[in-house]
C-alpha cells in the first residue's frame, strides 16, 4: 500500500455532528442500550463484590485514598511456571474505574458505572474507527462485532475482574490499527490509551497487544522514512500519554525487587509446566473464528467454518498482491483487505498464545481473546461484500441489483450475530459463570450479619485481621469481608501467599501494633466435621454452605488477639 499522504483518502471528516453522522449515532445509541441494562440489572439484583471483583475494588479504593497500586492483579504464574510470581503487567484499571467509585462515596453503583463507562467509551472507539475507515459497511461490521460479543459475555461485561475489561479494549485497539495501517493520522495517543489498558490487565491479552504496538510502531517509523509526516504535536502527546499510562509499573521496576517486569520475562522465556499442543490450539481457534454454532466446540472437533474462514483471509491477501501486480486495485476492497490483515494478525498471535498456554484449562483462557478471531470475521465478511460488489461492477451489473446485494449483505451481518445470541446451539454465554451469582449471595449472607457485630464493642475500634481456609469462604467470602470493612474506614489487614514484597504490603497482619480482631473464615462440607480452633475464640457465627447441597457451613470465628 502507498504510503503518501496523498494516497489514503480521508473519507469522513472529523467531526462528530449528530446531523453529519445519524447512521453513527444511531448505532452507538442502540448498542449503549444493552450497557445501560446491565447495570441496572447487577444493580437491582443487589451485586457486590466478592472474591477477585473485591480485591480489585480494594486495589481502586487503595489507588485514590493514598495507597498508589503500581501493578495489576495477581496472575497464575506459579501455575504455568514453578517459583514465577508475576502480576498482571499494570494498574490502570484501578485509577480509572476508582474515580466513579470515590465519587459516589464507595457504593458499590459507581464500581459498576466505572466499568460500564469504560465499556461504552471502547465500544464507541470500535465504531468510530470502523465509520472512518470504511464508511457505512466498516461501521456495520463493527456493530456485528459488538453484538457478537455481547452475546458471548452478556452482563459481566460491566464487572471489574480483570480479564473482563480487556474484551472491548482489544477490538478498539484492533480497529484503530486498522485506521493507522490506512495511514489516518493523529491516532497514536488514543492507540496507547487501548494497547496500554487491555495489555496491562492481563497476560493472556498483552503479547497481543504488545505485538500489534510494536508492527504499528515500525510502520510508523518505515513511513516516517519515506517522508509521511506525524500530525503535530501527536508524538509529544503519544510520550505524555504512554508515560502516564506506565508511570506505576516504572516505579515499580526502581522501587522492587525482584520487579514485576524480571517475574513476565521469565515467565514468557522459562519452561512452561505443560504447553498445549499445537492441534489442541488451532481446533480452539476455529471455535473461535466462528463462534455462533457450538457443536464442533462440545464434542473437541475443528469448527470448519471458523477453518474456511481463515482460509478465505488468507486467499484475500494474496488476492490483493495480485490486484497491485496489475494495478487493479478497488480502493473499498484495499480497505477491507487492510482489515482482514490486521484480524489475521490478531488470529496468528492468538495461535501462538494458545500453543504457550500451559494445561488443558488454561486452554479457556485464550476465550478472554475472543474479539480478535470476531474482529477477523467480520472483517473477512467486509472485505467478501467490497469483492462482490467490485466483480458485479466490472460485469456491468445494474445498481438496483447491486442495492439489493448491499441489502442483504447487512441483513446477514446484523442476523447472524444476534441470531447466535439467542439460539440454544450458540456459543454464547459461554463465559459467564453461574456461580458467581451464588457466591454473591453467599457473601451477602455472611455480611449482613458479620459487618454490624464488627461494629460493636469488643471489636468496634480495632484493626481487623482476616484470615480463612476454603476456597469459598477464603477465595470468596474473605475478600467480601475484607472490601466491605476497607470502605467502611476500618484498617483491613490479610496475610497473601505471595511470597514477595509489592505494592500491597501495607495490608499485611505485620504492621498491626496492638490488638486487634481476627476474623477467620472456614468451611466444611456436609460430610465432614469441624476441627477444634487452634486459638480461642470470643464468638462463633456460622451459615450455610450454598454451594453444598449436603449441608455444608462456613463458620466465621472472633477473636481479640494482643500484638
Amino acid at each position: 500500500m502507498s504510503t503518501s499522504s496523498a494516497s489514503i483518502p480521508t473519507r469522513i471528516g472529523r467531526r462528530l455532528a449528530l446531523r453529519e453522522h445519524a447512521w453513527f449515532w444511531i448505532a452507538l445509541g442502540l448498542l449503549m442500550v444493552p450497557i445501560v441494562v446491565w447495570f441496572v440489572s447487577r444493580l437491582t439484583e443487589g451485586w457486590l463484590p466478592q472474591g477477585d471483583d473485591a480485591m480489585i475494588a480494594i486495589r481502586a479504593h487503595d489507588a485514590w485514598t493514598g495507597h498508589w497500586p503500581l501493578v495489576g492483579m495477581r496472575s497464575t504464574s506459579d501455575q504455568t511456571v514453578e517459583g514465577v510470581f508475576a502480576y498482571h503487567p499494570g494498574p490502570l484499571e484501578f485509577y480509572v474505574i476508582g474515580l466513579p467509585y470515590l465519587l459516589s462515596g464507595w457504593r458499590v453503583w459507581g464500581l459498576l458505572l466505572g466499568c460500564a463507562l469504560v465499556l461504552a467509551a471502547f465500544v464507541a472507539v470500535s465504531l468510530w474507527s470502523g465509520y472512518r475507515a470504511a464508511g457505512r459497511p466498516g461501521l456495520l461490521v463493527m456493530v456485528g462485532a459488538t453484538v457478537t460479543l455481547y452475546g458471548l459475555f452478556g452482563s459481566v461485561l460491566v464487572l471489574p475482574w480483570n480479564p473482563w475489561p480487556t474484551v472491548f479494549g482489544l477490538l478498539a485497539s484492533l480497529a484503530v490499527a486498522w485506521r493507522m495501517l490506512l495511514g489516518h493520522r493523529g491516532l497514536w495517543p488514543l492507540f496507547m490509551v487501548c494497547v496500554s489498558w487491555t495489555g496491562q490487565a492481563h497476560l493472556g491479552v498483552t503479547p497481543i497487544v504488545g505485538l500489534l504496538g510494536a508492527w504499528m510502531l515500525a510502520l510508523t517509523i518505515r513511513r516516517w522514512w519515506r517522508g509521511f509526516r506525524s500530525a503535530p504535536g501527536e508524538v509529544a502527546r503519544t510520550l505524555l500519554v504512554t508515560f502516564v499510562c506506565w508511570l506505576g509499573p516504572l516505579v515499580e521496576v526502581l522501587t522492587y525487587s525482584p520487579n514485576n517486569i524480571g517475574e513476565i520475562a521469565a515467565l514468557t522465556t522459562a519452561e512452561k509446566t505443560e504447553d498445549t499442543p499445537t492441534g489442541d490450539a488451532w481446533v480452539h481457534l476455529t471455535h473461535m473464528v466462528f463462534p455462533w454454532i457450538r457443536l464442533w466446540r462440545d464434542t473437541g472437533d475443528v469448527t470448519y467454518p471458523g477453518a474456511a474462514l481463515i482460509g478465505l483471509g488468507i486467499v484475500a491477501v494474496v488476492w490483493r498482491r495480485r490486484d497491485r501486480r496489475r494495478r487493479r486495485l478497488d480502493r473499498d476492497v484495499d480497505v477491507a483487505t487492510s482489515a482482514v490483515v490486521i484480524g489475521l494478525f490478531a488470529v496468528a498471535a492468538t495461535f501462538w498464545a494458545g500453543t504457550r498456554t500451559g494445561g488443558d484449562l488454561r486452554i479457556v483462557y485464550l476465550d478472554f481473546t475472543m474479539a480478535g478471531p470476531v474482529f477477523f470475521t467480520f472483517a473477512v465478511a467486509l472485505w467478501a461484500y467490497h469483492r462482490a460488489r467490485a466483480s458485479l461492477r466490472s460485469q456491468g451489473t445494474t445498481d438496483d441489483r447491486i442495492r439489493t446485494l448491499t441489502t442483504a449483505a447487512a441483513a446477514g451481518v446484523l442476523a447472524l450475530p444476534v441470531l447466535g445470541t439467542t439460539a440454544g446451539s450458540s456459543s454464547v454465554r459461554t463465559f459467564v459463570e453461574a456461580g458467581n451469582e451464588v457466591n454473591a449471595e453467599q457473601a451477602r449472607l455472611v455480611l449482613d450479619e458479620l459487618v454490624p457485630v464488627l461494629g460493636e464493642p469488643p471489636y468496634a475500634d480495632l484493626p481487623v485481621e482476616v484470615e480463612g481456609v476454603g476456597l469459598t469462604a477464603w477465595g470468596s467470602v474473605g475478600p467480601a469481608v475484607s472490601h466491605r470493612l476497607v470502605v467502611a474506614g476500618r484498617d483491613v489487614f490479610y496475610e497473601s501467599w505471595w511470597p514477595k514484597s509489592a505494592d500491597d504490603d501495607h495490608r499485611r497482619p505485620r504492621d498491626i501494633d496492638g490488638e486487634r480482631v481476627v476474623v477467620r473464615l472456614e468451611e466444611r462440607t456436609g460430610t465432614a466435621s469441624w476441627e477444634e480452633p487452634e486459638e480461642p475464640v470470643d464468638e462463633t457465627l456460622t451459615y450455610p454452605l450454598l454451594t453444598d447441597e449436603d449441608g455444608g457451613e462456613i463458620r466465621v470465628l472472633l477473636s481479640v488477639r494482643a500484638g
